[in-house]
């Protein structure tokens, strides 16, 4: 049996629905936005939610101030400080979102995405998203087109790849992430985190680099979540670039594939889920130049990262 792809029309944006009927993996991708926004399990062996996203039953409606759940964080991830960077000798201000006096996670979270293909057989379904960003923040004004492709296997895997493409005449900066919130049970307390890290990159109060990257085992050898509230970077180690959230029933495992070698992880003040978020640079990369990547014109980035949720 195949899986089925279903585009379901709400608001002003689609709902995409892939579902395997046989295995009971289920999940949904929005056209605004681009992102994954559930994944459901339900057969014999559990019947779960695994995305802790949106209710968009009303519209995009409070996307930002719920915590961009889920959100395609591009051309920029987490802060950038004032909203203001340097690009060739002259100064640019972001208009879009602020949170306090930085600017926050980029200016497409909200982008609509046309559906270029859709492709699907027995063994996984694959759509493909295109937007064309086209240089209207007047902070950003270099266009550029980003393509989603997200594929889900009856592995219970699902990887997004990105491709970045300059359209301007000139080498852009450019930092990409993912906020997905993962919820393994009712609550995160009782969950294990495990990554191996060479550095935490240390912040200041206002959640911005301070250029210093400190030595951090605490989740070596993987660490409960009780009593424990993060919101902080580290770099991976490139000989073992995974992280593991593992509760009694479930085990999840982020793997960046391609150009993520950052690893943000938030955990919300409800403790009922944890964002794992993956980063191509850290927090105001556009100003201290730690994984800023600078594409050439007509140039491609390309990105990529897995999750994969395994049931006990």
């Amino acid at each position: 049996m195949s899986f089925e792809i279903i585009v379901k029309p709400i608001f002003d944006f689609e709902e995409i629905i892939i579902r395997h009927p046989q295995n009971g993996i289920q999940i949904t991708i929005s056209t605004k936005g681009g992102l994954l926004n559930s994944w459901i399990v339900n057969n014999e062996k559990t019947n779960h939610e695994f995305i802790d996203g949106n209710n968009f039953s009303n519209g995009w409606d409070s996307f930002e101030n719920n915590g961009f759940k889920s959100g395609k964080m591009s051309p920029f991830s987490c802060r950038l400080q004032n909203g203001k960077y340097e690009h060739f000798g002259q100064e640019f201000t972001i208009d879009k979102f602020y949170l306090g006096a930085h600017a926050l996670h980029g200016f497409i979270y909200d982008a609509v995405y046309s559906i270029e293909s859709t492709t699907n057989n027995e063994l996984e379904a694959t759509v493909i998203l295109k937007h064309e960003y086209l240089g209207t923040d007047k902070g950003y004004p270099f266009p550029y087109t980003i393509q989603l492709v997200w594929t889900i296997s009856n592995e219970n895997k699902v990887s997004v790849q990105t491709t970045i493409i300059n359209n301007s005449t000139q080498a852009i900066p450019m930092m990409d992430g993912w906020h997905p919130y993962f919820k393994l049970e009712d609550t995160i307390e009782h969950s294990i985190l495990q990554f191996n890290n060479i550095g935490k990159i240390e912040y200041d109060n206002e959640l911005l680099p301070t250029g210093k990257i400190q030595s951090d085992t605490v989740f070596d050898n993987g660490k409960m979540l009780s009593g424990i509230h993060l919101d902080s970077c580290y770099i991976l180690d490139p000989l073992h670039p995974y992280c593991f959230l593992e509760s009694a029933k479930f085990k999840l495992i982020v793997h960046p594939e391609i150009n993520y070698p950052y690893l943000q992880i938030y955990t919300p003040d409800n403790r009922k889920s944890v964002a794992i978020e993956n980063l191509s640079g850290v927090p105001n990369c556009f100003n201290n130049k730690m994984g800023v990547h600078y594409v050439k014109p007509h140039d491609l980035f390309i990105l990529k990262t897995s999750y994969q949720i395994i049931i006990r």
